[in-house]
């Protein structure tokens, strides 16, 4: 035994590993509707709704099943007759770490309670919204030594709001407690709910609407990009930095005409790029180039082969330099052309259209280092 405990005092004593701070995802599922509503609700309001989002999957999984929309949803008898749902919930069913004390989130529940929000629906193609002077009625009472909150829905309400007219996603709601601000939850809400492959176009007003539930909420497009934007996208790199999430958006304002863009006036439209790890096309060590970027660059081939008539072998050299993460600024470059290729036709200007576009291509994809 002698020998064993002298062994043992010569071995080194294993090196203490400090635990990952990645906590295990916490994922729900989430309507695009909810997601895409507009309303102007604080960084703790925004947490509330996702975890009364949280409490109804058993009903959202049921929806979507089914695919059931504002027309179609399903209320008993007895919900018909009274006009609306009551959710009677304990505050200590709420896990939110923001929240010390109860009287925090009692207040932050009834603040809720007096907001308007805007929710989509969609009729054919088009997508549209309709104002509500709130999502829900509450009142808060105590019960056996207990805080419960009782929230009344309006069955008009609870019909969009649990509509399946925008779609549906998975979002996690571990990403969403290391979000710095409400800006940062609701891009990230957003990046989600628009089921985007690489880039998406959104106007500011719009933007704007989807931020803080006003189309109208800042005046100058310095503002929006101050006080909302840069903010929002810095907090998602940090968060993608950390490998907490696998994606993250940047974004760039287009202008039409040169003139707007130089007096610095709201965009015509802000296009964001969607950074994602998975898909960066590159292929050293041997990796294979992602089938959704293959398929974006036959796409690109196609396009300056047919439509700018480019030479074929130029075509697909410049296509296969392509990534995924430039397809917005692409889209608004290929604008930009097209607007600079029509001036020209309209002032008889000559052109030669395939190789101004295969010249120009070739300048925005070194720009891009690629």
């Amino acid at each position: 035994m002698a020998t064993n405990n002298q062994n043992q005092k010569s071995e080194e004593p294993e090196p203490f590993l400090m635990p990952s701070p990645k906590q295990e995802k916490d994922v729900i599922t989430i309507m695009g509707v909810q997601g895409l509503s507009h309303n102007d609700f604080s960084t703790l309001e925004l947490k509330i709704m996702l975890q009364l989002i949280k409490i109804s999957q058993k009903l959202i999984d049921f929806n979507i099943r089914l695919h059931i929309n504002r027309e179609t949803f399903i209320f008993t008898p007895e919900q018909r007759a009274a006009g609306h749902i009551d959710l009677c919930i304990k505050l200590s069913e709420f896990d939110l770490a923001d929240t010390r004390h109860a009287s925090q989130l009692r207040n932050a529940l009834l603040q809720m309670a007096k907001h308007p929000l805007e929710l989509a629906y969609k009729l054919g193609d088009h997508t549209f919204y309709t104002q509500f002077d709130h999502l829900f009625e509450c009142k808060v009472c105590q019960y056996q030594g207990r805080w419960w909150v009782k929230l009344r829905y309006d069955l008009h309400v609870f019909r969009f709001f649990f509509s399946f007219d925008k779609g549906a996603c998975h979002i996690d709601l571990n990403v969403v407690r290391q979000c710095r601000g409400a800006s940062s939850i609701k891009l990230y809400l957003m990046m989600n709910c628009w089921g985007a492959k690489g880039y998406t176009m959104v106007k500011p007003e719009n933007l704007m609407a989807l931020l803080h539930g006003r189309k109208d909420y800042y005046k100058t497009w310095s503002a929006l990009k101050n006080k909302a934007l840069d903010f929002a996208c810095k907090d998602l790199k940090r968060l993608y930095d950390q490998r907490i999430i696998d994606q993250y958006p940047v974004y760039q304002p287009f202008y039409q005409s040169e003139e707007a863009e130089t007096h610095h006036h709201m965009p015509d439209h802000i296009t964001f790029t969607f950074i994602d790890r998975a898909n960066t096309g590159d292929t050293s060590g041997g990796a294979t180039v992602p089938e959704e970027l293959q398929g974006v660059r036959a796409r690109l081939k196609w396009r300056l082969y047919t439509q700018y008539h480019v030479d074929e072998k130029i075509a697909v050299l410049e296509s296969q330099r392509l990534a995924l993460d430039m397809q917005g600024e692409l889209e608004d470059w290929f604008q930009k052309k097209d607007y600079f290729i029509r001036k020209c036709q309209q002032e008889h200007r000559k052109i030669n259209v395939g190789a101004y576009i295969a010249k120009a291509l070739d300048g925005f994809l070194k720009d891009h280092h690629a």
